[in-house]
């Protein structure tokens, strides 16, 4: 059966963060985890003490949602359903609120010549069960809802979905237990800064939002 939304959040990080950054940061470490508290936390005060400006601080904020947005909007979109725009507010900020949940640390493990290995430690919770038992929760109210048209289901069960997203989100309780990411980092404009940032996005975003990450120690 046609899965008709499942909501599945990215991480769109500015590639030039901190090139704005005057003063040399002697702790890579402390360029990741104010990158992470910045875009997952929300909270600007590590990014400021590198240097970045308030007006650039932002920018960046405005992008990142307006990436958010547009990708909620693109997966109601190919469901045939649209969002209103109280709604997605209401779900970015439920999401949101689910991220400042989160903790986390960083450290060095090791440094260089100009390049240093951090390791990023982050709780997490499963977002994709959280999105699959609501989209599911939604698909059981809908077939009990004795609407009498496949179009008034749709919308119905589109609508119950996001509600009980949103819920879900509100309700999020977070790992006891970290997911890791490891982040190559150089100099760049007298700061540190990830080697790739979009890499270090799409790790971050599979760490934050789980399940737990295990290594294989099969030695196959």
């Amino acid at each position: 059966m046609k899965k008709f939304c499942t909501c599945i959040f990215y991480i769109f990080l500015c590639s030039c963060i901190l090139t704005a950054c005057g003063e040399p940061e002697s702790n890579a470490a402390s360029s990741v985890k104010a990158i992470y508290d910045l875009y997952i936390l929300g909270d600007t005060t590590g990014i400021s003490s590198l240097g970045m400006s308030d007006s650039e601080i932002k920018t960046v904020q405005t992008d990142y949602d307006n990436s958010l947005k547009a990708t909620i909007r693109s997966n109601f979109s190919a469901s045939g359903q649209e969002i209103d725009d109280d709604t997605l507010d209401e779900l970015c900020a439920a999401r949101k609120e689910a991220l400042s949940k989160l903790k986390a640390s960083a450290e060095v493990t090791s440094e260089s010549e100009g390049k240093a290995t951090v390791i990023l430690h982050t709780t997490y919770f499963d977002e994709s069960k959280l999105d699959q038992d609501a989209f599911y929760s939604a698909r059981e109210a809908a077939n009990q809802s004795g609407l009498a048209t496949i179009e008034e289901q749709q919308v119905f069960l589109m609508n119950t979905y996001t509600q009980n997203l949103i819920a879900a989100y509100k309700d999020v309780t977070p790992s006891k237990d970290t997911n890791d990411v490891t982040v190559d980092c150089v100099i760049q404009d007298n700061s540190w800064v990830p080697v790739d940032m979009s890499e270090f996005g799409s790790d971050l975003a599979l760490a934050i939002t789980g399940p737990a990450q295990t290594s294989d120690t099969s030695g196959e």
